[in-house]
């Protein structure tokens, strides 16, 4: 029992966080029909204040899971293993964020110039920011083959393993 007491008390955070990312992502593939409103604009904050507020609670609670994991930690080599893990959620959530964002942003930056600011801006942070993740991927995964290798061998190792 104390040991998932333990279990829950390092990973609760990263377990919440995840599950947001997963229904984030399932939340854009409902079919969604956009009624006529007298006031699209105020439509189109709200979402975004919406799409904002995900993002900023996701991140916390990744924030706060990395500071479980600099807690629990005892090697500065897994620390920046569970940084690199704790990130890719992270830059998921920002990315998508924004995507949302970009998107709802479309219409309105035809019309407006408040808009049309917001949608290029967000664009262009999109598209730097989404070349992060798979390269977060990458090193994850490079990471994890080093320290199996290094298991494999006898030796004591100073990776995520």
């Amino acid at each position: 029992m104390s040991m998932v007491w333990r279990f829950l008390k390092r990973y609760w955070s990263l377990l919440v966080a995840s599950l947001i990312v997963v229904l984030e992502v399932y939340a854009r593939g409902i079919p969604f029909e956009p009624v006529e409103f007298q006031h699209p604009a105020r439509v189109v904050w709200i979402m975004c204040l919406i799409y904002t507020t995900v993002t900023a609670i996701c991140l916390g609670l990744i924030v706060h899971s990395w500071q479980m994991q600099r807690r629990f930690t005892r090697n500065k080599w897994r620390l920046v293993f569970w940084t690199h893990v704790l990130l890719f959620p992270a830059l998921t959530t920002i990315v998508l964020g924004l995507r949302e964002i970009q998107v709802s942003t479309y219409d309105l930056s035809l019309e407006r110039e408040q808009f049309q600011h917001l949608h290029w801006y967000a664009g262009d942070v999109k598209d730097h920011l989404i070349w992060l993740v798979p390269l977060d991927i990458f090193l994850i995964v490079i990471w994890t083959i080093v320290a199996l290798f290094k298991n494999k061998s006898g030796r004591p190792t100073p990776g995520p393993a």
